[in-house]
């Protein structure tokens, strides 16, 4: 009976998400009709909501991250460390860009809510610490917001030495969840 469940549900998930492939598609046929005619506001509009589907509907990844010298100005607006040595008492500063979380819209407001997690490993994989969750990033917000950018510093105790720092972002309005390491060295 379980399996048979598990059959039925997984053929309703494939139903569902080809229907709802075919409306982007839909969707996509419209905005180039719409600019064909010079209605580009229109078509833009369209285009806009497909985003947030697909948005929405992609994996969340990290593609940029890296130690940086002190705190970003803004997204984009960065000065990357060049070195990944750091002496005691010096603060770590990271710099990230998760993209794909999930922007959940409710009535006329859009929420998006991440956690921030860290753990620390010595260079044979050991755990050494951490906290999970540590940060919390929630935004109750009027439009989508695409690009948004993660400011983190650390001040760690730790005696010199290579580590890996492991940072995990997990969306908190869907199952979602990256993750990244940062090399470094303590001295």
């Amino acid at each position: 009976m379980k399996r048979i469940f598990f059959v039925v549900f997984t053929l309703s998930l494939f139903f569902a998400a080809l229907a709802f492939a075919q409306d982007e598609a839909k969707l996509l046929e419209e905005a180039a009709s719409l600019i064909e005619a010079g209605k580009i506001a229109e078509a833009q509009s369209i285009l806009e909501d497909v985003r947030l589907a697909l948005w929405n509907r992609a994996p969340m990844v990290c593609p940029v991250y890296c130690f940086v010298e002190g705190e970003p100005e803004s997204f984009g607006v960065y000065r990357k460390r060049i070195s990944s040595t750091f002496v005691a008492g010096e603060t770590m500063y990271v710099y990230a860009e998760p993209k794909n979380y999930t922007i959940l819209k409710e009535g006329d407001i859009y929420h998006v809510f991440l956690t921030v997690s860290y753990a620390v490993y010595d260079k044979d994989g050991n755990y050494l610490g951490g906290e999970d969750p540590w940060e919390n990033f929630r935004y109750l917000i009027q439009n989508p917001v695409f690009e948004f950018f993660l400011s983190l510093s650390f001040d760690f105790t730790i005696d010199p030495g290579e580590y890996v720092l492991e940072i995990k972002v997990k969306d908190r309005l869907s199952d979602k969840e990256t993750s990244f390491r940062l090399p470094f060295k303590r001295i």
